[in-house]
């Protein structure tokens, strides 16, 4: 099997909540994308031949929603809100400095650099602008000048 019982616990769960298996394919990604990071092709395979649901679907939704990654991502995803709010209040400077910080651990680490950056159109929370999401631990306020601190509480930041 290409997942571990407490995920197929957690499939099956998913599927007795909805009213088809089909209906269930938000929650089910998600928890794949939890448990190994992305969705790997022999996870696709599995869904359709153990929960029946179809391939082409499960496709279909993954490269709709871009959140779902099918390739490895690096420990740290972080997403920063890119609308207007949020560029208003500073976003470009802070995305700068994330961006900066990336290359350089990634030329001390190379690919297993902690952080991998997505810009993202809007994470919905304007009144704490400039806002980035680190996996799934939103952080407001992320001006340039609170981005190392920020970071430094993730992994160890370059000199």
């Amino acid at each position: 099997s290409a997942f571990s019982d407490g995920l197929r616990q957690k499939i099956d769960a998913y599927l007795k909540r909805y009213e088809t298996p089909r209906s269930a394919i938000l929650p089910v990604l998600h928890s794949i994308q939890d448990e190994y990071g992305w969705i790997k092709e022999e996870h696709v395979e599995e869904l359709h031949t153990k929960y029946k649901l179809d391939r082409v679907h499960v496709k279909e939704v993954m490269t709709f929603y871009d959140i779902y990654k099918d390739k490895p991502t690096r420990k740290y995803m972080i997403r920063f809100c890119k609308n207007i709010t949020c560029t208003m209040m500073g976003a470009r400077p802070a995305i700068a400095r994330v961006e900066e910080i990336i290359e350089k651990l990634d030329r001390e680490l190379g690919e297993d650099g902690p952080f991998q950056l997505e810009p993202f159109p809007c994470l919905g929370k304007c009144d704490g602008a400039p806002v980035m999401l680190v996996n799934k631990e939103r952080v407001e306020h992320c001006t340039v000048d609170k981005i190392d601190g920020l970071l430094a509480k993730y992994a160890p930041l370059p000199r």
